[in-house]
């Protein structure tokens, strides 16, 4: 959840900055109130996640918040392909809409549907204590594993030369 933390957060400020020319352009055709515009960035702001996630996770295996937890993103079988990272993502982002509808439904007053929404995001997470591999549901689903990088021997220590040095 750390590295879904941190990425939440990167992808969040990459959003802000790839719907910031869209909405200038609604904004000067006066239609930032349109259902046109929020069409749009329903379609375009997932693709930019994808550009985000999908990439990090092809090329090296790991987002930025991945990195930092140490936690890297490999194939079930194989190689880690475009297809399999599509899956991955968008049943990533199925549970994470059910968390945004969740908090939206709780704010309107519709619990008891919040309660469900909120079950759903919350079920690929849970789904890790049942698992004999402890994968989430969207790995499991997908084909793909998260697996921890052990600290590399003698990494953050110094050297006998280094502390010599004042």
């Amino acid at each position: 959840m750390g590295a879904n933390s941190f990425d939440a957060f990167l992808v969040f400020a990459l959003w802000v900055a790839a719907a910031a020319p869209i909405a200038i352009v609604f904004a000067i055709a006066n239609e930032l109130q349109s259902s046109a515009l929020q069409i749009v960035l329903r379609i375009y702001l997932p693709l930019v996640g994808f550009a985000y996630f999908g990439r990090a996770w092809i090329k090296s295996g790991q987002t930025s918040g991945m990195r930092a937890c140490r936690l890297k993103v490999r194939a079930a079988h194989g190689h880690l392909s475009v297809a399999r990272a599509v899956l991955r993502y968008v049943l990533a982002l199925a549970w994470w809409v059910a968390l945004i509808e969740g908090l939206a439904l709780a704010f309107e007053g519709y619990y008891r549907m919040a309660a469900f929404a909120l079950a759903l995001f919350g079920a690929p997470y849970f789904w890790i204590f049942f698992d004999p591999e402890a994968q989430t549901l969207h790995d499991r689903l997908s084909g793909t594993r998260v697996v921890f990088i052990p600290k590399s021997p003698g990494a953050g220590e110094k050297s006998h030369a280094d502390q010599d040095q004042p």
